[in-house]
């Protein structure tokens, strides 16, 4: 069972504000909905998707929300004059009943790095509310990784360096450096041409499994302290939501710290990445790799892992010298 996202107004505000994400939107299902559909908008927040939809000429949006936000996106679509439109069902999308199949589904099912949402899992199940030829915006979403170095702009590990009234904190770098961190990044600031493709997801589908090991030659010589995650969603043909570097919307770019080495062009990063879903659909990460320069000479190897149970343990580094 999924039991939805129970965040304010202000939440929503800060969704509605990414024009990349919001007027993507907008633009898919201008794109994507004919005359006469049935839309079925899962995790419909405070209705917008709803109301491009039914504006685009659906002739029946069922708005699905577990929330309580759902009863202000009925006062919402009440005041835009869309409640002959729109029905706003405040109930799981995982286990609701609608009385047709729908023709489009349409859901913002990404949290940062796609996973965090939690949302795939239902959406895995809502395949049944689809007629046979149904559609998903998106239909596609590519999740990529690139190495770069944030240092200059990412102070979280230095916060634990220094004492702070009085209490030396300094143990608790252990477990920062095994978490990972929401970021806005240069696209100038990548090391690797081109980034590498971690996997593909298609929304409704079964979820692939992400455990994956990908390699970035470096393009430029340069420090790396960071391997950063993102993704790309295809919400109609020509129509696609970038949340890669250099791009700003409210996710931004998910990082993954790796000790902090001086890389040389030609020298590949070997990057592995495993993603494990566990209680309500909630994503853990861990992370490892290894570093050989353009010689092939193994210079670093290393593991992190999101620690949640603060064990110092959890993080290794080996440095190999001449």
């Amino acid at each position: 069972m999924s039991t939805g996202h129970f965040f304010g107004v202000r939440y929503h505000r800060h969704m509605l504000k990414d024009s990349a994400r919001t007027g993507g939107y907008q633009k898919a299902m201008d794109a994507l909905v004919s005359e006469g559909d049935v839309v079925v908008d899962v995790g419909a927040g405070t209705g917008v998707m709803s109301i491009f939809a039914a504006r685009a000429g659906a002739r029946k949006v069922y708005a699905l929300e577990s929330t309580p936000v759902a009863r202000l996106a009925r006062r919402i679509i009440e005041e835009n004059g869309l409640t002959d439109k729109i029905e706003v069902i405040e109930a799981d999308a995982a286990t609701v009943s609608l009385p047709e199949p729908a023709d489009l589904i349409v859901t913002e099912c990404m949290g940062n790095f796609v996973y965090s949402d939690a949302m795939l899992g239902v959406l895995e199940r809502c395949r049944r509310l689809l007629k046979p030829d149904g559609r998903v915006c998106p239909s596609r979403i590519e999740i990529s990784l690139g190495p770069t170095f944030l240092a200059p702009i990412f102070g979280e590990f230095a916060f634990w360096e220094k004492p702070r009234y009085g209490i030396d904190f300094g143990v608790a770098r252990e477990a920062a450096v095994n978490d990972t961190y929401n970021i806005q990044c240069p696209s100038m600031q990548l090391l690797s041409a081109p980034p590498a493709r971690y996997g593909e997801i298609r929304p409704s589908e079964p979820v692939p499994a992400a455990d994956r090991t990908v390699d970035f030659t470096v393009a430029r010589s340069g420090p790396i302290d960071t391997v950063l995650g993102w993704f790309d969603a295809e919400l109609a043909d020509g129509i696609v939501l970038k949340t890669g570097p250099g791009n700003s919307t409210h996710w931004g770019q998910v990082a993954f710290p790796v000790p902090p080495f001086l890389a040389e062009a030609g020298g590949v990063l070997r990057f592995h990445l495993s993603v494990t879903r566990g209680h309500m659909d909630l994503p853990t990460y861990a992370w490892s790799g290894e570093y050989r320069d353009p010689s092939g000479v193994l210079r670093l190897r290393f593991t992190r892992s999101q620690d949640f149970r603060f064990s110092p343990e959890q993080a290794t580094t080996e440095r190999f010298e001449d």
